[in-house]
């Protein structure tokens, strides 16, 4: 019956379009500080769970719990049921204060000893969170552990790691994902918007372009550079796309619009969509010389904003990062992104764009 039962579980899977999580792992539920991360087993408790208030880790994130190591050579492992019949992608975020290497193992047990095969290596550098992700299109046979092997390079004393997901791969899955974007137009003006397309799937694809037509018209697509309507994706293969379009001139200042991109294949098995917002204000609102004065930009650390006014802070996708009144000159740490910087005072609003690197 059990055997019975899996076939039809593999046959359904078979038959899905997009990929399905059989784990994703925050390490936010159950866990005690500086003790082994709930579900998994670490014989020698070189990992263990972690605490840490939101600023401390990277930005977006799920939670403040993580697990981490300061060993030499660390092991933990999962009960998680793989198939030879499936395929699989893994993401994970990490970060250490040198070099670590992770790796990624399966197996019929939790010991190392019973770790069979290595899925992949990936080195942690120092720095900021790094975010990691693995196609894996082949398993040579069935296996019921899961394993996360970290291995110091010389100087380096502790690796975190946070939200680890393993997803079963369809056939037909991709994803938009905004990187970038202009977020403040004045009615007849052209807006640029940026984004990348990640294949999911483990099956080439074409995806053609489909945007809506509410507010916007005279649609441009640049993939990689090179205007198209369309394009080819490989399985695991991301492909970044400049989309520029005009906001229609009737749309009146005050309205927040928005574009939907949606991405069609050209086998009418799969769609996404990344819906990007923007808010319309009146020409004569935007003043050609700043009444702010941001340096440096680009910047690889603080930024400081100068002048007197309500300053709105907006990310690359149109979310209110802060808001605050100002009179003088302020400093303040962002994340790596595309930023637009807005000043208002007396009626007279300055846009200035910022990069943090």
């Amino acid at each position: 019956m059990k055997k019975l039962l899996f076939t039809l579980f593999i046959c359904l899977m078979a038959s899905f379009s997009f990929a399905d999580s059989i784990l994703i792992e925050g390490f936010e539920y159950g866990n005690h500080d500086l003790e082994v991360p709930v579900g998994w087993v670490c014989s020698d408790n070189s990992w263990l769970a972690g605490f840490h208030e939101k600023d401390h880790n990277r930005i977006p994130h799920a939670g403040n719990w993580y697990a981490f190591t300061d060993a030499d050579d660390s092991w933990m492992f999962m009960e998680l049921f793989f198939s030879s019949q499936l395929k699989y992608r893994y993401h994970f975020w990490a970060i250490s204060d040198g070099e670590y290497d992770v790796e990624f193992w399966v197996g019929s047990g939790p010991s190392t000893s019973e770790m069979s095969t290595l899925l992949f290596t990936k080195t942690v550098n120092s720095g900021e969170y790094q975010r990691f992700s693995e196609y894996i299109e082949t398993i040579a046979a069935n296996y019921q552990y899961f394993g996360i092997h970290a291995i110091a390079h010389e100087g380096a004393f502790y690796l975190t790691i946070d939200d680890v997901t393993v997803d079963v791969v369809g056939k037909y899955d991709f994803i938009a994902t905004p990187s970038s974007a202009d977020t403040i137009l004045f009615p007849g003006s052209q807006a640029t918007f940026h984004f990348d397309v990640q294949n999911l799937g483990y099956e080439p694809i074409v995806v053609i372009f489909s945007p809506s037509h509410e507010y916007f018209t005279n649609f441009h697509f640049y993939v990689e550079g090179n205007q198209s309507t369309s394009f080819p994706l490989d399985p695991d293969e991301t492909k970044h796309v400049r989309a520029e379009a005009t906001l229609k001139p009737e749309i009146q200042a005050g309205t927040l619009c928005w574009l939907d991109i949606m991405l069609v294949l050209d086998c009418d098995c799969a769609t996404s969509m990344t819906t990007l917002w923007v808010s319309v204000v009146e020409p004569a609102g935007i003043e050609e010389h700043s009444i702010a004065s941001i340096y440096p930009n680009p910047t690889q650390g603080p930024v400081t904003i100068e002048g007197t006014g309500q300053v709105t802070v907006s990310n690359a996708i149109g979310q209110t990062v802060l808001t605050q009144w100002m009179d003088g000159k302020e400093t303040f740490n962002l994340p790596k992104g595309f930023y637009l910087i807005r000043m208002e005072k007396d009626g007279i609003v300055s846009v200035e764009k910022l990069i943090v690197e």
